[in-house]
């Protein structure tokens, strides 16, 4: 019986220990793909005065001290620190050890009008793309009377790009990448 109840035990620790994630000392840190506006940590090993904290400009740059301006907009956090490292290496450190994280993102969000079963507007995902399939079915698919052969997708800038949903999910097209500030409407159609 003895035996039965520690099995038991070690099963639920077992499973407790899966089911809850573990905190690292970074926990509020992110890393993935740094967007423009994003605020970020660049941490160099041993070298507190390289520290540098802040907001992107808008040209998807931060400002270090000994390399000047350094543009991070759209690597990836290890990415990011390899840039730097290259940096540091030419000429001012023997062997820098960088870390780049993400402390905070700038929301970024495409909107689905329309026929689709629950439009609204979805945050684009920081550590990869989406497309318009992904974006329709995130807002829960076209309605049954919708014209899914006529979609409009509206960028920043006024461009507006007519699809056909049909064509792109049989292969005859490619998916399309949305960016952020994208509006997808799904028109309704006329019988």
């Amino acid at each position: 019986m003895k035996s039965k109840i520690l099995l038991i035990a070690g099963l639920l620790l077992a499973a407790l220990s899966t089911a809850l994630p573990a905190q690292s000392p970074g926990a509020g840190r992110a890393s993935g793909i740094i967007g423009k506006l994003d605020t970020v940590e660049i941490r160099v090993f041993r070298e507190d005065d390289l520290t540098t904290a802040g907001q992107l400009s808008p040209d998807g740059t931060i400002s270090m001290p000994l390399i000047g301006a350094v543009k991070l907009a759209g690597l990836t956090t290890d990415q990011a620190a390899a840039a730097i490292t290259a940096k540091l290496k030419d000429g001012y450190l023997v062997n820098p050890q960088v870390s780049v994280s993400i402390e905070a993102r700038v929301r970024r969000t495409v909107t689905v009008l329309g026929q689709a079963q629950s439009p609204g507007v979805f945050e684009l995902p920081a550590d990869r793309q989406l497309t318009v399939v992904e974006a329709i079915g995130m807002a829960g698919g076209a309605t049954r009377i919708a014209n899914t052969k006529k979609i409009s997708l509206k960028r920043r800038g006024g461009t507006v790009q007519q699809i056909n949903l049909k064509d792109i999910t049989s292969g005859k097209t490619a998916d399309i990448v949305l960016r952020d500030g994208d509006v997808l409407s799904i028109p309704e159609s006329l019988f």
